[in-house]
């Protein structure tokens, strides 16, 4: 089976090791885990860095490798139609489809409580996310997870589930798959200024929001004349300290709390400025 490949270099490697084929890569990113690894095994091969998919030559070269499969890993962009016509193709996406369709699932699986996600393999087309399932398997979210954590977990499981689904097509079986059902949710990538965090909203939505902005931009709010960037945060009572507007710190057992709507946050380590705290550095502060 001739396979043209679009994304992260776990995906190549993993396609590799099974010797399944590779005829050309469509790196989705300059960089990634796995890339000085991949790159030695793939200098024979014709790849690209993000090319424009719509540009007919580009069409043209990848028609060119005559591959029988597209597989996409973590590919950054849509592939068009233009190319999708060249073969069939598989995606794999790391939520419980149709739940967080879009580039930032782990964020939302997150940001929104939820115990536990899914890595899913589809066959691909020209909308985001939406193809027939021909794999979908479940992982918990643990309660310390943050968005980074999280990715890099499942990224490692995406290559080697969809390494599985290509290495049983490799092998003659036509894989069952079923349409998308349930709820459609998305998952847009949100924008540094975004992360702002709501001082009036609860304890335990704060401390998911804190978790879901790492371990980039990282959820933030002004303190003084300084932004503060929590880091880490557990919830904790407001005990005494109930009566307080929410946004306003207090200092109790060694850590600054800030009161929400509901409860408060302690914060276990911060970035105020450009220094990083411990929590009980930065109760010192503020005593």
């Amino acid at each position: 089976m001739r396979l043209l490949y679009f994304g992260d270099p776990a995906g190549a490697i993993e396609l590799l090791e099974r010797d399944l084929g590779l005829v050309g890569i469509v790196h989705g990113r300059r960089g990634g885990r796995g890339l000085r690894t991949l790159l030695p095994k793939v200098k024979h091969l014709p790849r690209w860095h993000l090319p424009d998919l719509a540009d007919p030559q580009v069409v043209s070269s990848l028609s060119a490798l005559r591959p029988d499969l597209l597989v996409s890993c973590f590919y950054p962009q849509l592939i068009p139609k233009s190319v999708l016509n060249l073969a069939p193709g598989v995606n794999v996406h790391p939520s419980a489809l149709p739940r967080w369709r879009g580039p930032d699932p782990c964020a939302w699986a997150i940001r929104s409580g939820d115990q536990n996600t899914a890595v899913t393999v589809h066959w691909l087309t020209d909308k985001l996310d939406e193809g027939d399932i021909i794999a979908q398997v479940t992982h918990d979210i643990q309660p310390t997870d943050t968005t980074g954590r999280l990715a890099m977990r499942l990224e490692a499981k995406a290559a080697i589930q969809i390494a599985d689904v290509v290495h049983r097509m490799s092998q003659g079986q036509s894989p069952a798959s079923r349409p998308q059902q349930g709820e459609i949710t998305w998952a847009p990538l949100e924008a540094a200024d975004e992360w702002e965090i709501d001082w009036h909203q609860s304890a335990t939505e704060i401390e998911r929001f804190v978790r879901a902005a790492l371990p980039d931009p990282g959820a933030y709010s002004g303190i003084g004349q300084e932004l503060l960037v929590v880091l880490k945060s557990v919830k904790a009572a407001a005990g005494q300290f109930d009566f307080l507007a929410p946004g306003t710190p207090f200092v109790r057992d060694g850590f600054v709390h800030i009161k929400c709507g509901q409860d408060a946050l302690q914060l276990r380590r911060v970035k105020l400025g450009r220094r990083t705290l411990s929590g009980p550095e930065f109760a010192r502060l503020l005593v």
